[in-house]
């Protein structure tokens, strides 16, 4: 009897093993290649050849040998996945909740199946019930995971979060064993028909609110998420109306000052006078020429940039065929440049040696695409992740909605945004499909 009692320590590694994996699958790659192939295997072997060893241990020894397992679990999805520790140790909560669960009914199954439905099965029946159990469970598992990996919002940890799932783990685990430590308490039985049933649906319980857990803190991310890039489109669009609104009053002030200057010039009595006023009519000119690339609200952005850039001793030149972009919004429009602009600057910004601060915006059409590329000197070592820069601030949760943002803009005209550095030099390049203007 107490053989059939007492689960089997290899039923609880394999589902610990099975439950880590997924996540390690499901989440982003710290390592790959050999390396990571190489993980899988110490993890698997050192977690069930200690589970094995331990197994049936005194109750004096049970929880310092689960501290243990549950440590193992955590140091292989560190390694594994690009996790923070406070993301590894939330993942290896929900794991551990899973493999216990996974544990528990196979072998409850296989105690209700052995004692009443088919007595006397062997080794074969339990292995082949294991299998069975464990593949479908486990494969809900995966697919319920790959569901909520489905978009880019990637749950992101802090320590409140990580405290709480501490709190519902331990909570779970106390009252799903119980049964086994002490079996007069208000959660036990001495009953191996209720151990089993209490254990099953406690661990089910505890999954359950760990997902709902789960899916509401994503849910309240993404909603932070999208109000903060709306916020961010509503910012640039704002600029951008702010800087038009002054270009129109320098545009007057400018247009006055051109026909002031011609009357002055029909009145000039020296040559010196003369030589002085064509000057600043040459200026006035020039500054007309600059940032008319046929579209209103790029002109604006780019003006507004320009003076910007010129106070800061940063070179910005650009080549742009504006009207490329008359089937953007005017919103759109100011955010994806506006932001393209903004991390170019802030990168440029950095460098000290003046001569270096360049940026370079191009806009032209490449076989019915719009093609966008801002590019820029940097000497930082970027790193990135699927094919986009991850910021390099400290508080990566509160930074990198520039970027964000430019996808969403650019994804909204089924485009794609790629980036990459090549000698010194960052390019950002934005692709966008331009049948949509006769749309």
């Amino acid at each position: 009897m107490r053989e059939i009692v007492n689960t089997p320590g290899y039923y609880y590694s394999i589902a610990y093993i099975l439950a880590a994996f997924i996540v390690a699958h499901t989440n982003r790659k710290r390592m790959n290649g050999w390396k990571r192939n190489l993980t899988h295997i110490i993890f698997a072997a050192a977690l069930s050849g200690f589970m094995w060893i331990t197994d049936g241990v005194r109750q004096m020894f049970f929880l310092p040998a689960m501290a243990v397992s549950v440590t193992l679990i955590l140091f292989y999805l560190y390694m594994c996945c690009e996790f923070t520790v406070p993301e590894a140790g939330y993942y290896c909560a929900r794991a551990f909740i899973t493999g216990e669960f996974a544990a528990s009914l196979c072998w409850q199954i296989y105690f209700y199946t052995a004692g009443t439905v088919l007595p006397g099965q062997g080794l074969l029946w339990k292995w082949g019930e294991l299998i069975v159990v464990y593949g479908i469970i486990f494969t809900g598992i995966y697919l319920l995971e790959r569901g909520l990996q489905g978009d880019a919002v990637n749950v992101r940890i802090n320590r409140r979060e990580l405290l709480t799932v501490i709190v519902i783990t331990i909570a779970v685990f106390a009252v799903s064993n119980v049964s086994y430590l002490d079996q007069n308490t208000i959660f036990s039985s001495p009953f191996a028909g209720e151990m089993f049933a209490i254990r099953t649906l406690v661990d089910l319980s505890g999954m359950a609110v760990l997902y709902a857990y789960h899916i509401q803190t994503r849910e309240l991310q993404m909603k932070f998420e999208v109000d903060t890039l709306q916020n961010i489109l509503e910012m640039q669009y704002k600029n951008y109306q702010l800087s038009q609104e002054s270009i129109e009053i320098v545009n007057r002030k400018y247009h006055d000052l051109k026909h002031q200057i011609t009357l002055l010039k029909a009145e000039a009595n020296s040559r010196k006078s003369l030589e002085y006023l064509e000057e600043m009519e040459q200026d006035i000119r020039s500054y007309e020429a600059q940032n008319k690339t046929g579209n209103k609200v790029l002109d604006a952005v780019l003006t507004s940039k320009s003076l910007y850039c010129q106070n800061n001793e940063i070179s910005l030149t650009c080549v742009a065929d504006g009207t490329l972009l008359d089937f953007m919004a005017e919103m759109d429009i100011s955010a994806l440049f506006g932001n393209m602009l903004d991390n170019a600057i802030e990168s440029v910004e950095k460098l000290d040696d003046k001569e270096k601060r360049l940026i370079h915006l191009s806009v032209a059409e490449q076989k019915s695409f719009l093609r966008i590329r801002v590019e820029n000197y940097t000497e930082e070592k970027i790193t990135f992740r699927n094919g986009m820069p991850v910021t390099t601030k400290k508080d990566k949760h509160l930074h990198g909605f520039g970027m964000k943002s430019i996808q969403s803009t650019v994804r909204k005209y089924g485009g794609s945004v790629t980036a990459g550095v090549r000698d010194n030099w960052f390019e950002l390049r934005v692709l966008i499909p331009l049948n949509q203007k006769q749309q």
